[in-house]
């Protein structure tokens, strides 16, 4: 327990610093610890008030960066300091792990701008579930260690020394406030973990090792894909890179079933991605059925087993496929270009193969492009969108092979589809 000058108890000491206003010089910041086994609410904050142009809509106000230098992605404040062009008051709320915004700042009305920030200290690198949010209506986003996170339930890795935290908050016509705190569980518990809101002496947001975490819960695909030569339900496992960097070559494994791999190559800490594993569509049912499985994770020189659950129904023959395979041409060489990574801008180019199967053998196929504008080669061959779409073979004869290739002409917002076009359910 912390010293208090003059002789207070650390009782008396709580009692008369533990509102929301317990900010004025010389009160010490004082972490609290949970008891064993318990969630830990993340209890001490620097907040500060931002202001950008009233012409702002809440969500502009939400997304444009409100700091000065080095600004949302930097700052590290300290208590009653300006940093990042604010100062930073302290707000204490001793084992609660809701704010309230309306108490501290009593004259904020919508579109209100106020960022929270905390400083937390684990021993070990460490894999946490971190549970955040703004109260009703408030807007909120949030980083740690610099890196922008979903809001809601988080399994985060944290590392060993101090990270940061920082949500900014927009307020709506309702209460203001949000919500932080580390809940215990998987083997992680939090109460070894110090919450601090003052700028600790030396360094500060260490952040973890490069390290990948994979979702609690997988689903089946709704659609068929198409990889290679082979048409298989797809697995969609959600990863989490958490590092001071962009984590490469990263391959997942689904222990026990035929083909089921995949790879990605590079994830941006920070950012969920949903990899589609493929599952031969015979196994389906089997796997719901069972309604787990493991999966294993590798990357540099770490391998790393998690057992899933595994939710969702069994594909329809539907006359749509979705095309896995393709990859990214960067810098003159391939990679496989993660799930959800679509060209932004014009002259990126990806490319793939695929051979007809026997289920799509005697049918005309077409690519929908419709989402995804670019010069388009077949075979080596140009071959250019009509309507949106470009014709692929017809009829298609089994082991013909198919070699794309698409330079973007424009942002994509969906990658191509394959659309059997002479009937649904083939196959």
């Amino acid at each position: 327990m912390s010293l208090v000058s003059n002789g207070m108890t650390a009782a008396l000491f709580a009692a008369l610093f533990a509102g929301l206003g317990a900010d004025s010089a010389g009160t010490a910041d004082m972490s609290g610890t949970p008891p064993s086994g318990q969630d830990q609410p993340i209890d001490r904050w620097l907040v500060a008030r931002s202001e950008v142009a009233d012409t702002l809509t809440p969500e502009q106000r939400l997304l444009t960066d409100a700091l000065a230098a080095p600004g949302e992605l930097g700052v590290l404040p300290d208590r009653g300091v300006e940093s990042a062009g604010a100062t930073w008051r302290l707000v204490r709320r001793d084992g609660a792990s809701s704010v309230p915004l309306d108490s501290v700042f009593a004259d904020s009305g919508s579109g209100t701008i106020v960022y929270a920030h905390s400083y937390l200290r684990f021993p070990s690198d460490r894999t946490v579930r971190l549970e955040w949010g703004g109260t009703d209506c408030t807007r909120a986003r949030a980083w740690l260690n610099g890196r922008e996170i979903p809001t809601g339930s988080v399994t985060a890795r944290f590392g060993a020394g101090w990270n940061t935290l920082l949500i900014k908050l927009v307020a709506g016509d309702c209460p203001f406030g949000y919500h932080a705190a580390l809940a215990s569980g998987d083997g992680a518990p939090a109460e070894d973990v110090r919450v601090q809101a003052s700028r600790p002496f030396g360094d500060v947001r260490t952040g973890p090792d490069d390290w990948i975490v994979a979702a609690d819960t997988a689903r089946i695909a709704t659609e068929r894909r198409w990889r290679d030569d082979r048409l298989y339900a797809g697995l969609a496992v959600g990863l989490t890179a958490w590092g001071r960097g962009s984590v490469s070559d990263v391959e997942l494994e689904l222990r026990g079933a035929v083909d089921g791999r995949a790879s990605v190559s590079w994830l941006v800490p920070g950012r969920p991605e949903n990899v589609a594993v493929p599952v031969r569509l015979d196994r389906v049912e089997p796997l719901l059925a069972a309604g787990r499985i493991d999966v294993r994770l590798r990357w540099a020189d770490e391998e790393v087993d998690r057992s899933v659950t595994v939710v969702g129904t069994p594909p329809i023959a539907s006359e749509r496929l979705a095309l896995d395979g393709w990859n990214s041409v960067r810098r003159g060489n391939a990679g496989a270009s993660p799930t959800g990574r679509l060209p932004n801008a014009p002259g990126l180019t990806m490319e793939g193969e695929w051979r007809v199967p026997e289920a799509l053998s005697g049918h005309a196929m077409v690519l929908d492009a419709e989402g995804a504008p670019a010069d388009y080669r077949l075979n080596g061959s140009p071959a250019p969108a009509v309507d949106g779409t470009v014709t692929l073979c017809s009829p298609c004869k089994q082991g013909v092979r198919l070699r794309l290739s698409a330079t973007s002409t424009g942002p994509w917002t969906a990658m191509p589809t394959v659309r059997i076009a002479d009937g649904a359910g083939a196959g």
